[in-house]
């Protein structure tokens, strides 16, 4: 299959932690025309409320380009407005504040041509027992995930699951959260985004993930990435650390048709953005190509015995080098 291709924006900008800073400002022209430097990217995924400071601009920019704008990236987690949540916050006016922020990315969205809106409710979460009420804050946030979808049917909210940071426990931690809280909340429009390193963050395989969320038709977008899995959203390159994970995952979404966007989720620390996410989308291709080498009946045929794992990884990794 071949996948679309997209970028996020906010990675070609100031990249920072608790220790250092990695990369500079740098304004919106500069973030697109690093992007462009990207051969096959197709699309960018902008943040609200940072990046449409001036609509006129960024209509520009995306036709200059020759961008589509994939989605529209919700900044939820701003201290300043959501220190104690948004989502699920106990303060109305935080609440308010977070359901106002998806309404009018909504409307940006569908007024460039875009269907999704996505968002990572980073700022829901805690560290202690006794700390927040689940009861109440999950009833919270599924109400304010359901009046911001009731806004409008045409644009899809897309929620992003993460197993922590910034806080121990993020209340949207898993797939299965993610899956409850689409039931929940019983509007068609809201789905999930399918961050490949939070998947793996939370012990989870991702391509089990994704056949979860699209067996519920809630799959509509993926950012990729990779990581460690051990206490951290580390957004490394595709394929570089799960590649075997990573081959299971395009070949189930291969059979799952999913024909969305691949944003490229990417922490560009001591690398250049564009060199980054260049071989991020490179490395995607080139993992296709791995199987379509290996032929995906053929795979199909080893995942129908029972008990032939050794078979299996014995006839794929023949594929890495084929004389021996």
């Amino acid at each position: 299959m071949e996948w679309k291709f997209s970028a996020n924006a906010a990675f070609f900008g100031a990249q920072r932690n608790r220790f250092t800073r990695y990369q500079p400002d740098r304004t919106l022209e500069q973030k697109f025309a690093l992007a462009a430097q990207v051969e096959g990217l197709r699309g960018i995924e902008l943040r609200y409320p940072v990046d449409f400071g001036d609509l006129a601009l960024v209509r520009r920019l995306l036709a200059e380009h020759d961008l589509a704008l994939s989605a529209v990236n919700v900044d939820l987690k701003d201290a300043a407005h959501f220190r104690y949540g948004a989502l699920s916050a106990r303060c109305a006016q935080a609440r308010a504040r977070a359901a106002s922020l998806l309404r009018e990315s909504m409307d940006l969205a569908a007024e460039l041509d875009c269907e999704l809106i996505t968002a990572c409710p980073l700022a829901d979460g805690y560290d202690y027992p006794f700390q927040v009420d689940p009861i109440a804050a999950w009833d919270r946030f599924i109400e304010t995930v359901r009046a911001a979808a009731r806004h409008r049917t045409d644009v899809r909210l897309l929620l992003e699951y993460q197993p922590s940071e910034p806080h121990a426990r993020v209340m949207l931690r898993d797939v299965g959260r993610m899956l409850y809280l689409c039931q929940a909340v019983g509007e068609p429009n809201v789905g999930a985004n399918l961050d490949v390193g939070h998947a793996l963050a939370a012990g989870e395989s991702p391509a089990e993930a994704a056949a979860l969320l699209a067996r519920a038709g809630r799959l509509w977008y993926v950012h990729s990435n990779d990581n460690t899995g051990e206490g951290g959203d580390w957004d490394m390159i595709s394929g570089t650390v799960h590649f075997w994970h990573w081959l299971e995952l395009l070949y189930t979404l291969d059979r799952l048709g999913y024909d969305g966007w691949f944003s490229g989720d990417l922490a560009a620390k001591q690398i250049g953005p564009a060199a980054a996410f260049g071989t991020n989308l490179r490395m995607i291709r080139r993992m296709s190509a791995f199987l379509e080498r290996a032929g995906r009946e053929q795979i199909a045929a080893l995942l129908a015995e029972d008990g032939n794992v050794a078979g299996t990884f014995d006839y794929l990794s023949s594929f890495l080098n084929p004389g021996a």
